[in-house]
């Protein structure tokens, strides 16, 4: 037999965005193949970004004509207590990565985030503006940024923010589906006031990704919401469409909180250039939860926030 071929590969296929952009590649017909660093997932391989020299064989092997890099160490509190851990991860691990992607002659798309930037200005964030991370994970993610393109200036980076949407292989929530879980117990829902970003729908941003390469674009892009919302109105939002009282929602500030993470607390992400490049109306929070709402899996599949 000979070596397996795979023409697109999805690093970090378990995770929420991760197995979007594995659906995504099969609904347009590409062979796909993913990995997994935690619990194992039916088909993949299993990649340890830390491992650096394995994660390179391992594409060596593979000869994907398309890398989506969705893995990445995301824990914003854990990152500050480990950055070396942090660095291998977000930082070096994706350079290694490019300069592969480099040799084989395949195309690779990065996933980053808002948390980037410093986040005290009142205007979305365009994708030339400076980045000022103010955490080791979003320092670690920028010099990831700048190690890829350094090694692949051809490569696609997609910043996100708060990504959401439904979990079929993981029981860990997200952005939305921590609320409605919560919702759904009776439990009150402590959503803070003062921290502003515009959701991503990973099932757009996997969308997206793919309709960039038909494109052959390159560069950054944002990726997000239309409208930029405190987390406290993103569960009204939520309360809204899902059908489900708003009494359980309790404001809070994330300014008094003693996190070990120093956060952004005005993240958002501007799209205008992902509309004029793609030539698509980016949907608002509330509408993507509409679509959420009408894509709910069913009581046979896996996903949280349903019991």
């Amino acid at each position: 037999m000979g070596r397996p071929l795979s023409d697109v590969l999805v690093i970090g296929g378990s995770g929420l965005l991760g197995q979007h952009l594995v659906e995504e590649a099969k609904a347009r017909g590409f062979p796909v193949q993913a990995t997994y660093a935690g619990g194992a997932i039916p088909g993949a391989i299993r990649m340890e970004l830390a491992d650096l020299e394995g994660t390179i064989r391992t594409l060596v092997r593979l000869r994907p004509k398309v890398v989506l890099l969705a893995a990445a160490m995301t824990d914003v509190d854990g990152c500050e207590s480990h950055p070396e851990q942090a660095a291998v991860i977000n930082a070096e691990a994706p350079g290694e990565i490019a300069k592969a992607c480099a040799s084989l002659g395949a195309r690779l798309v990065h996933f980053s985030t808002d948390y980037v930037f410093e986040g005290s200005t009142q205007a979305a964030y365009r994708e030339g503006d400076p980045a000022e991370p103010r955490s080791a994970y979003g320092q670690t993610k920028l010099a990831g940024e700048r190690t890829v393109l350094k090694a692949l200036p051809s490569a696609l980076l997609l910043r996100t923010s708060a990504n959401f949407g439904w979990n079929r292989l993981r029981t860990k929530t997200n952005a939305v589906t921590w609320i409605l879980e919560k919702l759904r117990r009776n439990e009150p829902v402590p959503l803070f006031t003062d921290q502003w970003v515009t959701p991503s729908y990973v099932p757009d941003v996997a969308r997206i990704a793919f309709d960039l390469l038909d494109r052959d674009a390159d560069g950054t892009f944002h990726v997000g919401s239309k409208d930029c919302r405190n987390r406290l109105e993103m569960g009204q939002a939520v309360c809204e469409t899902f059908r489900l009282p708003e009494t359980l929602l309790k404001p809070i500030r994330l300014a008094d909180l003693p996190l070990k993470a120093p956060r952004p607390l005005r993240s958002c992400l501007a799209t205008a250039r992902i509309e004029r490049v793609l030539k698509i109306r980016v949907p608002t929070f509330a509408d993507s939860l509409a679509d959420m709402r009408d894509h709910e899996p069913t009581a046979g599949e896996n996903r949280t926030a349903k019991r």
